[in-house]
């Protein structure tokens, strides 16, 4: 009987010791995966703040940049319309060339701010993508880390 119970204790002993491998090993798998979760969070995060910086910056360049442009296409504006303010029947004849210039380059430079207007819209509204993949990572990574219980 000495054996017997010899036998048992032995296997409740290597049945638990199994148990706590397998059970601890699931654990270390786990930790191992959100260990892995969190740097991937973390990797994406860096990455798009770092374009969402980037991308802000030239959206403020383009927007400084159009607003010389816009400047430009006022003073513009203003050329043509004293020429067309010299003779209310017209522009004079020894005047029209040059008023003819202007005016072209007027709706050259339009156009231009028109298609830079058209382009910065479209940045905006990709910088706008990116900045709601840098919220939607970051409140991955929060909810991961308060399940991971670290705050």
């Amino acid at each position: 009987m000495n054996s017997l119970v010899k036998a048992v204790i032995g296997a409740i002993l290597v049945l638990s010791s199994g148990a706590i491998l397998l059970l601890g090993g699931r654990r270390i798998i786990e930790q191992e995966r959100m260990a892995e979760e969190v740097d991937r969070l973390r990797a994406g995060l860096y990455r798009t703040r770092t374009t969402a910086e980037r991308c802000q910056q030239s959206i403020v360049a383009g927007e400084n940049a159009l607003v010389g442009l816009g400047a430009r296409l006022d003073s513009l504006r203003a050329r043509v319309d004293s020429f067309e303010a010299l003779d209310a029947r017209g522009v004079p004849l020894d005047r029209y060339e040059t008023y003819l210039g202007t005016f072209n380059m007027y709706n050259d430079t339009a156009s231009t701010w028109e298609e830079r207007e058209r382009q910065l819209r479209a940045a905006e509204a990709a910088c706008r993508s990116v900045i709601l993949e840098h919220n939607s990572l970051s409140d991955s990574l929060q909810a991961l880390l308060s399940e991971l219980g670290v705050d």
